[in-house]
């Protein structure tokens, strides 16, 4: 008997349903494509305690609580993926560097340090800043080396699919959910376009397909945000760290040499397609900090859609709709908080005690 549907097999869905059978639960995970390919699939995997892009560090002290202690999950999840699955998922720690282009993004920069408590920072003059990154443009004001790096997505989505199905996790694949079961005010189970399945759980963690399951109480007030982005072969430019700037682009080394470069940030509904101004934007303002860019081959450009809630904090935790739990909605930070978004979800519904406050990301704060 399935004791949890969970819907949705990004990395959200995925995390969840391992954690879910790892605390002896028979889980079933319903997606809609192939696991780990929508917005997992698309995003540059970064990981860092602190939402160092201004866009992202709009969820606040409360975006903060979530990142902090799944950052130290982090630090131990990929030996342990590696062992469940047999794969590699590229962890790289290789330190995030946050870019001042002039002297009001230093001082900015310096100030909300202090403010949000980040702790373990070091500030790098321009002098030292071109040791540490060669490539970058000699205009700069200097950089705030936090703590962070980086994780291949495109091999964490399949690593964790196998873990889940060593773990006991039945998937289906192909199956788009389309409708919540509901009995009075209990769940029942999901109406797919495969048949009903029936379990007394049922966790979406269906990113920007959230808002489009009928009958979810709360409707989770999800946007789609579009994010245009490139990767580069810069095995000439060897770009050591993760580079972020305070309203974007970012840039992301991997260690096969190539450079994920991001992104735009649009509401375009859930229209894929790349424009030549966004794709100008971003390779402009690249080229702009990192000039020997206007060099570098371009392997790849794509879209990805962040699921980005209307307060900027995810939906975690059990709806209006007794036995209907969230999972969802965590926006342009989704890779470093899912561990500890994962571990939260299924301690609410094992009745465990949660590692962290619950509340700001209470599903229950929607009507």
């Amino acid at each position: 008997m399935t004791d949890v549907i969970v819907v949705g097999a990004g990395i959200m869905g995925l995390l969840t349903a391992r954690e879910l059978a790892r605390a002896s639960l028979q889980v079933l995970l319903l997606e809609k494509g192939q696991p780990g390919t929508g917005t997992t699939w698309a995003s540059a995997g970064i990981i860092s305690p602190h939402g160092s892009s201004g866009a992202a560090d709009l969820a606040g002290e409360a975006g903060r609580q979530l990142r902090l202690p799944s950052y130290d999950l982090w630090l131990e999840l990929p030996n342990a993926i590696r062992e469940e699955s047999g794969m590699d998922i590229e962890f790289h720690l290789s330190g995030v560097l946050l870019l001042a282009l002039n002297e009001d993004e230093k001082i900015g920069i310096q100030k909300k340090a202090v403010t949000r408590q980040w702790g373990g920072t070091e500030w790098v003059e321009p002098e030292r800043l071109l040791e540490e990154e060669p490539s970058l443009a000699t205009n700069l004001a200097g950089a705030l080396l936090v703590k962070g790096g980086n994780v291949e997505v495109r091999r964490l989505g399949p690593a964790l699919e196998m873990a889940c199905h060593r773990a006991g996790v039945e998937i289906k694949t192909a199956v788009m959910s389309q409708e919540i079961i509901v009995s009075g005010n209990r769940v029942q189970g999901v109406r797919t376009t495969a048949g009903d399945f029936k379990a007394p759980v049922v966790v979406i963690c269906a990113g920007i397909g959230s808002a489009h399951l009928a009958g979810a109480q709360p409707a989770p007030p999800i946007t789609p945000q579009r994010g245009q982005m490139a990767s580069l072969d810069t095995r000439g430019t060897g770009v050591r760290h993760v580079v972020m700037t305070v309203g974007d682009p970012y840039f992301v080394p991997r260690a096969d040499g190539k450079l994920i470069l991001g992104a735009t940030r649009e509401f375009a509904g859930e229209d894929p397609r790349l424009t030549a101004r966004g794709l100008s934007w971003l390779l402009g303002t690249a080229i702009d900090i990192i000039p020997n860019l206007r060099d570098a081959p371009i392997l790849e450009t794509w879209a990805g859609f962040r699921p980005l809630c209307i307060d900027h904090l995810p939906l975690i935790g059990e709806g209006h709709i007794q036995g209907l739990f969230f999972c969802t909605g965590h926006g342009p930070t989704g890779i470093t908080p899912a561990p500890m978004s994962a571990a939260l979800v299924t301690s609410l519904i094992t009745g465990d005690t949660p590692k962290i406050d619950p509340l700001p990301y209470n599903p229950k704060r929607f009507s």
